[in-house]
């Protein structure tokens, strides 16, 4: 009886953290979507006559129904791992997004600022993240989510390191958008091998 009692919570639980990660990086994938949309429009907040929390409330209602529609034989119909919704939910939110940072940061430098291809790479590294986490992505390229955090750990230090460089030998070159766009692409290569060959930071 206390076996059956402790797997029926076992299971609750399971459910309950898989629903949760579907629904965070669902509202996510809405969130960074209705983005690009917005960007790609060129619309401003102020031109738009719908209230900023009622676009949210939407977000957060397409999200459960979305949630909803996997939980229920959704993950099967698209041949899906049903299991990857936690996992999902880190990688795009966190993981993934701060591993290739010094990417977005080349390319906003490139652009001269956040607009659509911003919203673009970010809707990139949401499928990207789906990939991994619903598709065998991971286990194919051999990766874990551990390896991003090691990702990001040799960025913010490289990243570091080379700002203190620019900064304190005055090289011009360097602050310029190509320039900046340069070093960020060199920390990002920098830190993709660092992290995902080595076992240690």
């Amino acid at each position: 009886m206390a076996e059956t009692l402790r797997s029926s919570v076992g299971e609750a639980f399971v459910d309950f953290g898989r629903s949760v990660g579907t629904f965070v990086g669902f509202a996510w994938t809405c969130f960074i979507a209705g983005m690009v949309l917005y960007r790609a429009v060129g619309a401003s907040l102020d031109e738009v006559p719908v209230p900023e929390e009622l676009l949210i409330v939407a977000i957060i209602g397409v999200a459960f129904l979305g949630t909803s529609w996997f939980i229920e034989g959704g993950y099967d119909r698209i041949g899906a791992d049903p299991d990857g919704g936690a996992t999902f939910a880190w990688l795009a939110l966190f993981f993934v997004p701060l591993a290739f940072l010094p990417s977005r940061m080349a390319l906003g430098s490139l652009a001269g600022g956040p607009g659509v291809l911003d919203a673009l790479f970010l809707l990139g590294i949401v499928l990207f993240s789906g990939w991994l986490a619903f598709y065998g992505g991971l286990e194919r390229l051999g990766l874990a989510p551990d390896d991003f955090i090691r990702v990001i750990v040799y960025a913010i230090a490289l990243g570091v390191v080379s700002v203190a460089v620019v900064i304190l030998f005055d090289i011009a070159r360097l602050s310029t958008n190509f320039g900046g766009a340069a070093v960020a692409m060199a920390v990002q290569l920098a830190a993709c091998w660092l992290g995902f060959t080595k076992d240690v930071p």
